[in-house]
């Protein structure tokens, strides 16, 4: 009654492995939920930045130059450029 019409030993093979690649499945669907939910975290941090510290940020990230930063700099806050002597 059992014995899935003679498959024997493969019967339970299969089976085994059948339920190891569903339990892996669920875990690995509950670690991307997981991950995707404490990445959407730090998102609206960076909508709140002022455009000082988003021009900072690309200085630092040599996404501009020292010259673009003090052009920049000055437009944001409409005061006379600052012109270091050399």
């Amino acid at each position: 009654m059992f014995y899935m019409h003679g498959a024997g030993w493969a019967w339970w093979v299969l089976m085994s492995l059948g339920m190891v690649a569903l339990s892996g499945l669920v875990i690995f669907g509950v670690l991307s939920f997981i991950r995707r939910d404490g990445e959407g975290r730090d998102e609206p941090a960076r909508a709140v930045e002022s455009p000082l510290t988003v021009l900072k940020r690309r200085l630092a990230g040599g996404e501009i130059s020292v010259d673009e930063y003090e052009e920049l700099r000055t437009a944001l806050a409409d005061e006379p450029p600052v012109h270091a002597s050399v």
